[in-house]
């Protein structure tokens, strides 16, 4: 399935997205669920989605070449990473809402998950929201989907292995976790990157 090009972004994703944002930062007003300083961080972390990711959509869809994207490239570049900042802080409000144990380790090891993610956030995440440099369509993203639950199953596969071998040497179970979480992560990451190559 061919790759949708850069003139050919869906307007549909960018509200999409732009909703459910706005839905859930209402939703952190009216119904805060986290203590106050975590409030405040999902509160910041929303907003700043809000306001950032459609600038950024944009200069995906319509600032690609010429003096003023060259201008601009340090800016994408930081709203980039901000904007995986504010999916961390939406992953782990998600996890709150639903009461999953998970939300507490991303909120007191915010550090090394944070770093983690951005295995994943590049190569699968931006895709979804459209902001990667080179856009995918919904028949790319399939593809994506498709080789990222694969490389991550490959890496589960690796991270048991290498805690079977490994394990005793390695210690603490929390290391021993956050090694498999990272190939896991990794393993994900490359297959979305095989993924977004297989969809063009």
């Amino acid at each position: 399935m061919a790759k949708g090009s850069e003139g050919s972004r869906s307007f549909l994703r960018l509200l999409f997205w732009e909703g459910m944002a706005l839905a859930g930062f209402l939703h952190t007003r009216l119904s805060p669920i986290a203590n106050p300083i975590w409030n405040l961080n999902f509160f910041y972390g929303a907003l700043f989605f809000l306001v950032a990711y459609p600038i950024l959509y944009v200069y995906r869809w319509r600032v690609t070449e010429g003096c003023l994207a060259t201008i601009l490239w340090p800016l994408s570049f930081v709203l980039s990473g901000a904007l995986g900042v504010s999916c961390y802080l939406w992953l782990a409000y998600i996890l709150l809402f639903t009461q999953s144990p998970y939300y507490y380790s991303m909120t007191n090891h915010w550090a090394v998950l944070g770093a983690l993610f951005a295995f994943i956030y590049f190569p699968l995440v931006e895709p979804v929201l459209g902001v990667s440099k080179k856009y995918q369509s919904l028949g790319g993203l399939f593809w994506v989907f498709l080789y990222s639950a694969l490389g991550g199953f490959f890496g589960f596969l690796s991270g048991r292995f290498v805690d079977q071998k490994f394990g005793v040497s390695i210690g603490l179970d929390n290391r021993r976790f956050l090694l498999w979480l990272a190939l896991i992560l990794l393993g994900t990451a490359l297959g979305a990157m095989i993924g977004q190559k297989r969809g063009k």
